[in-house]
């Protein structure tokens, strides 16, 4: 599923701020109340999901500073799914380099 979310990295990126300014969507399309509704909780499920696709992504992976983007998903969670998407292809290059001092 990581591969799909790297893959498409830009549409993903699209749809995750969509969905976080759901509620700002449904305000200005003044839909009623009960669609607002349910529109934001499936918003706000699927947001869940891909955060912790993301977070057991970088659990998984041997990265060089798993703690701070673990810590970084807890303390930013709208913007650093998105910067994890796109540095992980760098960062999972930098912890294979053969020539990095250990």
């Amino acid at each position: 599923m990581i591969q799909h979310f790297i893959k498409y990295r830009v549409l993903v990126s699209i749809v995750f701020y969509i969905l976080w300014g759901s509620d700002f969507i449904t305000n200005v399309l003044e839909l009623s109340k009960e669609v607002s509704t349910y529109f934001n909780w499936t918003a706000l499920v699927m947001l869940f999901i891909f955060w912790l696709f993301i977070l057991f992504d970088i659990s998984k992976q041997n990265l060089k500073d798993k703690t701070f983007w673990i810590l970084s998903m807890f303390l930013l969670p709208f913007f650093s799914p998105m910067v994890y998407l796109f540095k992980r292809k760098n960062l999972l290059h930098l912890q294979n380099n053969k020539f990095r001092s250990f």
